[in-house]
């Protein structure tokens, strides 16, 4: 391993391992070589209904010697007045999804974001309903004012298969129209792909406004056959070209965790041990190629 890939900073998303318990993740994503973790909301609730605390996860945190890159997720929330579902993809009409509901489970989120030093929380765009790009951008503010006392930044996450905010460009672009200090995006490779985004459009968003990376490839079928929570395989190793979009983040001066995340089932049949080391090899080995060389100033060479 390359000094400077050894300076970077690699976590692994717990879906990744999903064949693993709550706190094994934690000791095989450290001994895979990461050190970070992602933090899936459903599942710590999960570990707080069996008996664990919050003291219980911090205490798995310094053992392992693990930070929280991100936590998952938040939805909904567009042309839905900027309040969300929390790790929940959709709207049932439920009684639990009243509003006092909804904003007292939002604050509960937050509060635990805040407490685990958890900076990035992944905010999901619509994904069936269209409406005024404005009103958006609206909610996607009032949800960052919420979030601000928290010191929690919002990722948009662009989806490449939602109906409007579906690329960089208009992920960017709400983004802008929000004009939020801790409201920027995340950029998943996967959906990168998915969505036709352009690697030239890397250079054109403000290096500040990037606040997260997740690395996955793609199997090789057409991208609007791709299912995200099915199709992803390890970065470098699939029809996505994730180097290329690596390389321009890298030269653009991103420098903020990168996070492997593979929705695959295949990989949940295998031992977890050799998937958190593969998607390690696989993460690092996209940043050991001359072209990636990174100068003491931080600047690409």
């Amino acid at each position: 391993m390359s000094t400077q890939s050894h300076q970077r900073r690699f976590a692994l998303s717990p879906v990744t391992i999903a064949q693993c318990s709550f706190d094994e993740a934690f000791e095989q994503t450290a001994r895979a070589g990461f050190t970070g973790i992602g933090l899936r909301y459903d599942q710590f609730e999960r570990y707080l209904e069996q008996g664990g605390s919050v003291d219980d996860v911090k205490r798995l945190l310094a053992a392992n010697g693990l930070r929280f890159a991100e936590a998952a997720f938040l939805a909904e929330w567009q042309y839905h007045g900027g309040l969300p579902l929390v790790s929940r993809r959709r709207r049932s009409g439920a009684d639990d999804e009243t509003s006092a509901r909804l904003t007292k489970r939002l604050h509960a989120f937050l509060a635990h974001c805040e407490q685990f030093e958890c900076a990035n929380v992944t905010a999901v765009p619509a994904l069936r309903e269209t409406g005024d790009l404005d009103v958006a951008a609206e909610e996607f503010a009032t949800l960052c004012d919420i979030a601000q006392p928290y010191g929690v930044r919002l990722c948009v996450e662009f989806m490449g298969t939602a109906p409007q905010i579906c690329d960089l460009q208009s992920g960017a672009d709400l983004v802008t129209r929000a004009g939020r200090k801790n409201g920027g995006l995340l950029i998943d490779t996967f959906l990168f792909h998915q969505g036709h985004s352009r690697i030239e459009h890397i250079a054109r968003v403000p290096v500040e406004k990037i606040f997260n990376v997740q690395l996955a490839d793609a199997k090789s079928r057409p991208r609007d056959q791709l299912d995200m929570l099915a199709d992803r395989v390890f970065p470098g190793e699939g029809a996505a070209n994730v180097r290329a979009v690596v390389d321009a983040l890298v030269q653009h001066g991103y420098d903020g965790w990168w996070t492997v995340e593979l929705f695959n089932p295949e990989y949940a049949k295998t031992d977890a041990k050799s998937i958190a080391s593969h998607a390690f090899a696989s993460a690092v080995a996209l940043f050991d190629r001359s072209s990636l060389r990174v100068d003491t100033a931080g600047a690409a060479a």
